[in-house]
């Protein structure tokens, strides 16, 4: 299949966009995390009870992130698309109904969507592959060059119709005769190959 690891280094358009919302929406939540241990470590030191409420949700958090990291960011890099959608969407959630953060629970929504698109990306061939759409060869800068015509191809098994010659042309007729007789010009008989006077009724 493509875009599984060891297999073909073709990844589905939507599953590189899908890999970087969920890595932005994990940039965000680790963000959160820490301001959650520092904002934890310096409250914890005027008021204990408040101080150890925050480092509990913060640790919560670094156990989240690592859950998210190994269940559904490291499946997408490993392009395992479907194994990364159901995790992915408790994650956006989650995300969206607890403290975590609303911005990346809508990045993992987007996310979860996107995998769905690489999913069926997936189990298409890529451009250039057996089977996928061909790829088009760059346009020439010297435009278009004129096509050849099309010549006719016999039929498989079957051989072209022998030309036929052209008729023979017919003899010319010899130069005119003059009748020695009366003097006048004879006509030609091709049927016996004579001349003959009408004048004078009789082949000269």
């Amino acid at each position: 299949m493509y875009g599984q690891p060891g297999a073909q280094s073709y990844v589905p358009p939507s599953g590189s966009t899908a890999k970087t919302l969920i890595l932005v929406g994990l940039i965000l939540q680790a963000v959160f995390v820490l301001v959650g241990l520092v904002y934890g470590g310096l409250i914890a030191i005027a008021f204990p009870f408040v101080g150890i409420v925050y480092l509990v949700l913060a640790f919560i958090g670094v156990v989240w992130l690592i859950l998210v990291w190994l269940f559904s960011y490291k499946p997408v890099r490993e392009g395992r698309y479907q194994a990364a959608r159901t995790w992915t969407l408790i994650v956006a959630i989650l995300s969206i109904i607890t403290v975590w953060g609303i911005l990346p629970g809508i990045l993992y929504l987007i996310g979860y969507i996107k995998l769905g698109d690489a999913v069926r990306e997936q189990q298409m061939p890529p451009p250039g592959f057996p089977g996928g759409a061909p790829m088009m060869a760059p346009a020439s800068p010297y435009g278009v060059p004129p096509a050849a015509p099309m010549q006719p191809q016999p039929a498989p098994g079957m051989q072209p119709a022998p030309v036929a010659a052209p008729p023979p042309a017919a003899p010319a007729a010899p130069a005119p005769v003059i009748c020695p007789k009366c003097g006048r010009p004879a006509t030609f008989i091709p049927q016996y190959n004579r001349y003959y006077c009408y004048t004078d009724q009789q082949y000269v």
